[in-house]
């Protein structure tokens, strides 16, 4: 097996092929790829932040937050989502594995009190540096009641995601909230991605290896000792709308009256040159197979709320 690119690759421009032509249609806060209903769908015209900001307001409207909530936000990326909880409310820590992520939330958002960013890794949650050295969070147990995670387990790998899921309920209170959005594999069977993707282009533009199966997600999270989680299939908002645009600009990107249209409407496209535009028609069609094998889910994990601090005991 090939080994997998570096994550940082994922969110730089001169490593995914997709993100020129995305950022041009209006990513820069977030980077997740939004959420989309027949009503919303105007607003492609003013770009695709709109749809970026509406998955993530659902996405957190899942950990039912209230005043005074302590919660971690796993893989905050530039703090938008980290913002946005404390705006509800809760104390919380963003942390974020890529050191750039973190320095732009500290900037944009770090000054703001019962807000604190650091540089850590989700999937083992030991010492971490912190963005403010008089003010180090615990990772001790029952630390948090609340922990939001959108769009970022996929890279853990299957490993790295069984250990978040276990990190993740040491340090919930009990009682407490695990949201959980990601994509998932709709088969028991995730290595079939490797004839879905045979010239991995969608791993190698994303910096994953495989999806985690829908059923090992919830037969792992029970084991580890959380309720019965919920399930919310979001593929028809998200993976599935998101697809057809991207096939579409690929369909357009592959003549030079398409591009020109595209260009008249995102002025930022201009800047691609005839090369990057077949690499982004190329990468984004590959991604077709993968997604019709695949589900969005978002899932909503509760720690008993008689719980113990640590892991089960069955564990």
């Amino acid at each position: 097996m090939s080994a997998q690119p570096p994550l940082a690759d994922a969110y730089e421009t001169t490593g995914n092929p997709l993100f020129p032509v995305l950022r041009a249609l209006g990513w820069g806060d977030l980077v997740n790829l939004g959420y989309y209903t027949p009503l919303t769908w105007p607003r492609l015209l003013t770009g695709l932040a709109p749809f970026q900001r509406a998955l993530a307001e659902r996405s957190i409207g899942l950990l039912n937050l209230a005043d005074g909530d302590r919660v971690l936000d796993v893989a905050c990326g530039t703090g938008y989502t980290t913002r946005c909880i404390r705006d509800r409310g809760a104390t919380v820590t963003g942390v974020d594995l890529y050191p750039p992520h973190i320095a732009t939330a500290v900037q944009r958002h770090g000054h703001r009190p019962g807000v604190c960013f650091l540089t850590a890794d989700a999937t083992d949650l030991g010492p971490a540096v912190t963005s403010r050295p008089s003010t180090r969070p615990s990772f001790g147990d029952a630390t948090y009641n609340k922990i939001h995670c959108l769009e970022a387990a996929f890279h853990f790998g299957p490993q790295g995601r069984r250990s978040f899921l276990e990190q993740a309920y040491r340090i919930l209170a009990p009682g407490g909230r695990l949201v959980l959005v990601d994509f998932a594999w709709s088969t028991n069977q995730p290595g079939d991605i490797a004839a879905a993707d045979p010239g991995r282009l969608v791993r190698t533009a994303w910096a994953f290896e495989e999806f985690e199966p829908v059923g090992r997600y919830i037969r792992h999270a029970i084991d580890i000792g959380f309720a019965p989680c919920r399930v919310h299939d979001w593929t028809h908002a998200v993976t599935r709308p998101f697809m057809a645009l991207g096939t579409l600009i690929a369909r357009l990107a592959l003549s030079a009256t398409g591009r020109r249209l595209l260009c008249s409407r995102w002025p930022g496209l201009q800047d691609l040159t005839s090369a990057q535009w077949l690499t982004f028609a190329a990468t984004a069609v590959a991604h077709r197979p993968v997604q019709r094998a695949s589900r969005y889910i978002a899932l909503t994990l509760d720690k008993s709320p008689s719980a113990t601090t640590g892991r089960n005991a069955e564990i």
